[in-house]
């Protein structure tokens, strides 16, 4: 008889801060079309909006592991969410490109603390069953996260503008980011090691990160960019395509959902295998369409194929890089935060060259490149010598 799992209020509260930061990175690609229209910006220079985010990503997974050695985690939690609150709301206010950019910046470097800083805490919370208390926080975040265009196109309508739709997500983690840096924050129950960050991942653990790389920014190509192709290739007006992208996130949702439960069944190479056939079909459907209700399917089957990419490739991963977990983890909040900042910019700078229609054919690319590399990674981590996973996690063979 297996022990219940158990959400203590920490546990929750955890869960409810990754939601608002997921919710603010995925609000970044709307609100930079709008900023674009607005400023009267290039593809490219909009793109630098979406990336300046991803900069502040990079430049946590860099450096937020010594913040996080020195503060209880509950601290940095609070210090990342009070942060994330203050620049999302001097992204309303400032009327300059250059400052909302810098605004942006802040966002990714202050609200990236909280994705370092909570698979711990549910560590601390839920013990043996964190890995559970993930997957939820995850499929809970990614659910509110297609709640971003939706909002942000509803209030683009009136005369209020987007702003409203950043307002209420700054204020959900302003308020108890605050609150929490006001409590007195007990000292963590243990110790962290000294330097968790020596040691040499595997290459198998390599391979794995350039498979995380690619699915990130298939992911978030698609979530920058797709309300503008539609927009474009489709029609579709300027609010309506950007509460179109809702249904991507949507189907990630299911996606997610789904996966968590065939996990317990499946291998995670089939499952990886599979999103990748699935993402590449909605991909070609949303691509090709002439008709809105084609586009829109296609960006739904799109969403599903994408959905356990992140999160698969993620637990394989750091299971691969063995007792360098710390490590890996890091370098995986690295990979997410170098696919955000650079592939959303390549595809708007290449939209600028040869158009947004020709520009999306990177996506078809990355699915390319993604699929050689899984098969790679399936071949080394399945040698003798590699140490592969086992089959009985279900993330192996």
């Amino acid at each position: 008889m297996t022990d219940p799992i158990l959400h203590t209020r920490r546990s929750w509260l955890a869960y409810g801060l990754l939601i608002v930061y997921v919710y603010m990175l995925n609000a970044a690609g709307p609100v930079s079309n709008y900023l674009r229209i607005e400023f009267g910006l290039s593809y490219s220079m909009s793109s630098i909006h979406a990336s300046a985010f991803a900069l502040g990503m990079v430049l946590t997974g860099l450096f937020g592991g010594r913040l996080l050695q020195k503060l209880s985690l509950w601290t940095a939690m609070a210090v990342g969410t009070a942060g994330l609150g203050i620049s999302g709301l001097l992204l309303t206010l400032f009327r300059s490109p250059y400052l909302t950019v810098l605004s942006l910046f802040f966002m990714g470097a202050f609200g990236t603390i909280v994705l370092a800083a909570y698979p711990s805490i549910l560590d601390e919370e839920m013990g043996r069953h964190s890995a559970v208390g993930i997957s939820e926080a995850n499929t809970l975040a990614s659910l509110f996260a297609s709640l971003a265009p939706l909002a942000i196109g509803f209030f683009a309508q009136t005369s209020l503008t987007w702003r409203p739709a950043i307002w209420i997500a700054a204020g959900a983690a302003l308020l108890p980011g605050v609150l929490l840096l006001l409590r007195r924050q007990p000292k963590d129950g243990a110790e962290n090691p000294p330097d968790p960050t020596r040691g040499s991942l595997p290459l198998r653990f390599w391979l794995l990160w350039v498979v995380l790389t690619l699915s990130v920014s298939i992911e978030f190509c698609t979530i920058y960019w797709s309300a503008e192709f539609m927009r474009i290739s489709l029609a579709l007006p300027a609010a309506q395509a950007t509460q179109a992208v809702s249904l991507f996130l949507l189907g990630m949702v299911v996606g997610r959902y789904l996966g968590g439960h065939m996990l317990k069944k499946i291998s995670a190479w089939r499952i990886l295998s599979a999103s990748i056939l699935m993402g590449a079909l909605g991909f070609a459907l949303f691509w090709t369409a002439t008709m809105p209700a084609f586009g829109l399917a296609g960006l739904v089957l799109l969403g599903l194929g994408v959905a356990n990419l992140y999160p698969v490739t993620l637990g394989v991963a750091i299971k691969s890089a063995g007792s360098l977990k710390d490590l890996a983890g890091a370098r995986c909040t690295l990979a997410s935060g170098t696919a955000i900042l650079l592939l959303p910019f390549l595809l708007g700078l290449l939209a600028d060259l040869g158009g947004l229609d020709r520009a999306f054919l990177l996506i078809a690319g990355l699915f390319v490149v993604l699929a050689l590399v899984l098969v790679a990674a399936y071949r080394l981590n399945h040698t003798p010598e590699s140490g592969g996973v086992q089959p009985s996690s279900n993330l192996g063979g």
